[in-house]
């Protein structure tokens, strides 16, 4: 597939720009071909950068991304999260200086991120700029002027582009993208530390340093002086006393061997490891954990509602119960409160890369307003706030026996109840 042509590029930026306009930048998707940018407009759009060196591309999708997460963060995305995140898009333009490169400026009241996003083929790259800092995907190259260029190709469609875009992700899926060439990377991964663990525990086994010390122990009881031959030189402390030396030497090697056992016995441990990881196979179930039971692994008491994508909700009966489920949730599920209502909320338990809408993100408040609050409190018709968070933004406060809790990086609805 070709790369973005300057004109093609300049047509997508025109053409989304007034759409994304003010949309909340929501969520960050990295892997390693790229990042997908998912904002919060009318609808949800995900802005999709595909670093691909030879044919760096932008593209726009509606609600659903076809970028899937990879394994493990990036540093630009872990920035962009911190400083970009929940800020609102005010600019997105072509810098035509510098021909294929885009500048986005996200903003809020007190809060400024600017994304400089280079798609030059063999130089393409993205930068984040925010609080004095910058960081980037790629050790970055000096802009200069863009050449001018002569007989242009006819531009594509924004239709044509995404069409080939997705031909050739359905065509040739890449092995970051590939769920069984991930797991395999990672198994290939696993036996080389385990090997190398392997080989450090053998030589703690096999090294004399205990009889060493018990040695130099031996010694200076029998010639009660400091003055040991050279090789046992190293165990000796000559500004302490010849009692303590002894005392020392022998505790050294008294410890030195325990270790020795104690290696012997993770040698083992670690063959049986080895063994097995050497025979596991690839499996769509290891893939797909089961969520687990926050209420009974929190011990908490309350309610459970299952939602069509597959996430549980949760409220407890008491604040003590809210927060036993806080403590147990995972990083990425969400904390959902309703606004002006003190102790109702609820959390979202989810897998990790799972997205929920926003008509279940109502339907998980309608019922936490349902089963938390008396029926006079809220009626049918009535319009209610929702704030939403991932719980690792979410700290209770230490000595409230209310359970109430200090939060950041929040997103708000509205809705009315039915």
């Amino acid at each position: 597939m070709k790369a973005l042509t300057q004109q093609e590029l300049q047509h997508f930026v025109s053409y989304f720009a007034p759409i994304l306009d003010g949309a909340q930048l929501q969520e960050i998707l990295v892997n390693d071909r790229g990042l997908a940018l998912g904002f919060q407009g009318e609808r949800r759009y995900w802005v999709l950068l595909d670093l691909i060196p030879n044919t760096p591309m932008m593209l726009l999708f509606e609600d659903q991304c076809p970028f899937k997460k990879g394994p493990k963060s990036k540093p630009l995305s872990l920035f962009l999260s911190s400083h970009g995140k929940n800020l609102y898009l005010t600019e997105f333009k072509v810098l035509e200086e510098y021909g294929r490169v885009v500048r986005m400026v996200l903003k809020n009241s007190q809060a400024e991120c600017e994304l400089e996003i280079r798609l030059i083929p063999k130089q393409c790259n993205v930068l984040v700029k925010a609080q004095g800092k910058q960081i980037s995907w790629e050790k970055p190259l000096e802009l200069s002027a863009a050449p001018p260029v002569e007989n242009p190709p006819a531009p594509r469609t924004l239709e044509e582009i995404h069409e080939e875009w997705l031909a050739m992700q359905n065509s040739s899926q890449k092995s970051s993208l590939d769920p069984v060439a991930q797991w395999e990377k990672q198994k290939t991964k696993d036996l080389e530390k385990k090997r190398k663990a392997l080989n450090e525990i053998q030589k703690q086994i096999e090294s004399d340093k205990a009889a060493l010390w018990a040695e130099a122990g031996q010694f200076l009881k029998a010639q009660g002086h400091l003055r040991v031959p050279e090789h046992l030189s190293s165990c000796v402390n000559s500004k302490e006393s010849l009692s303590w030396n002894i005392e020392n030497c022998f505790a050294k090697a008294k410890q030195l061997q325990a270790k020795k056992e104690g290696a012997r016995e993770r040698l083992e441990e670690l063959l049986k490891e080895i063994e097995k990881l050497e025979k596991s196979r690839y499996s769509e179930k290891q893939n797909k954990p089961v969520l687990i039971d926050l209420m009974g692994k929190a011990e908490a008491r309350g309610r459970k509602l299952h939602l069509d994508s597959g996430a549980l909700a949760y409220c407890g009966r008491s604040a003590a119960d809210n927060l036993a489920l806080l403590r147990q949730a995972k990083a990425w599920d969400y904390w959902l409160h309703l606004r002006d209502y003190p102790g109702a909320h609820a959390i979202i338990h989810r897998q990790r890369d799972q997205l929920i809408s926003n008509e279940e993100i109502q339907e998980v408040a309608a019922w936490v307003a349902k089963e938390s609050l008396s029926s006079k409190s809220l009626m049918v018709g009535q319009k209610v706030a929702v704030v939403i968070v991932e719980c690792r933004f979410v700290r209770p406060i230490k000595g409230d026996k209310l359970g109430r809790v200090t939060y950041h990086s929040e997103r708000s609805l509205s809705f009315t109840l039915r």
